[in-house]
């Protein structure tokens, strides 16, 4: 079974190139008028859901109208994807806000151009749920003692379990943490290896239907009923500071792609299979995140606040130096 439950959600690296497109923009160029020839963006991008609205603003035309084709480039990760930005290579590429924390605070410049995926501010539904088999395990209180799978440690995700756990009356520092992807964290909880994960779709969807079940919404945890920008598209300072005029042509079509989703999911999953091999009943059934038009420096408050408190920052960023707002 455990076996059958990796498989069953592997992603695979899919060629999505940009066709016929004209000369790549080399780290940021490209003309700053709004007459500015067609300019090809170099996008870095990891196989999950969240970047499937990219997909969809390419195809409906949302970026063709300002004069941008995306080239998509993809990879295993969002911290793996940093050097091609820094470099340059990259104009554009995907991660979670907390990597983008963390680099700023390692002296890297990178900053938030657009919105990805939030939290629902459902309390019943969210991303980065905490799940279990366990039914002794009723809350994320009982994680004490017990072992935890994490996608990354120091992260996004071990964020999240001190979160929940501290919410429901435990001391985070008594929980075991377990770096495993997502595919082997599904089969080290089907074979007891780990009490609980912190999922990310498809493989909440995945293990819900293999008897796993939600213990805690972390999310909810870390501020009720609000939504929460978790990932997001980011650039370096320097890149911005060539060309000022693209980058806001990048923010109000990502901005405009954000508000489509929202209103289709549909046409979300329809982007699915271009660039992963999920089958497609898995599809069908799979809850989608929250696709805001727009992120603020204060939005980002309460998940740096937790990571300050919780040693994954050391110090409170400069919120206003950590997201871009185009003048």
């Amino acid at each position: 079974m455990a076996a059958a439950l990796a498989g069953s959600v592997s992603l695979t690296l899919a060629a999505c190139g940009g066709g016929d497109a004209p000369e790549a923009a080399g780290g940021g160029g490209g003309s700053s008028t709004g007459s500015a020839e067609p300019v090809t963006v170099e996008v870095g991008v990891i196989p999950v859901i969240d970047v499937a609205v990219l997909y969809v603003g390419q195809e409906e035309g949302f970026f063709a109208d300002r004069g941008i084709t995306l080239n998509f480039n993809t990879g295993q990760g969002g911290a793996a994807l940093v050097p091609s930005v820094v470099s340059g290579e990259y104009d554009i590429a995907f991660s979670n806000v907390i990597s983008i924390m963390q680099a700023r605070e390692q002296g890297l410049p990178l900053t938030i151009v657009g919105p990805a995926a939030a939290s629902t501010g459902d309390a019943d539904f969210g991303i980065n749920m905490l799940m279990a088999v366990d039914p002794a395990i009723q809350d994320a209180g009982d994680l004490v003692g017990r072992t935890v799978g994490v996608n990354t440690l120091n992260n996004l995700s071990e964020l999240m379990v001190d979160v929940a756990v501290e919410a429901a009356g435990g001391d985070p520092e008594e929980v075991k943490l377990a770096e495993l992807s997502f595919p082997d964290q599904l089969v080290a909880l089907a074979s007891g290896d780990i009490d609980a994960f912190v999922c990310a779709e498809p493989f909440c969807s995945t293990a819900a239907a293999n008897g796993a079940r939600v213990i805690a919404n972390p999310y909810d945890d870390l501020a009720p009923g609000e939504q929460i920008t978790a990932s997001v598209y980011f650039s370096t300072e320097q890149a911005i500071a060539e060309d000022p005029e693209l980058f806001a042509r990048l923010q109000e079509a990502i901005a405009e792609s954000q508000a489509y989703a929202a209103a289709n999911p549909d046409a979300v999953k329809a982007q699915l299979p271009n660039y992963t091999q999920l089958a497609p009943e898995l599809i069908a059934e799979l809850r989608l995140p929250e696709f805001r038009e727009s992120i603020e420096p204060e939005d980002l408050g309460p998940m740096a606040d937790a990571a300050v408190r919780f040693g994954i920052l050391e110090e409170e960023p400069v919120l206003d130096e950590v997201v871009y707002v185009a003048d």
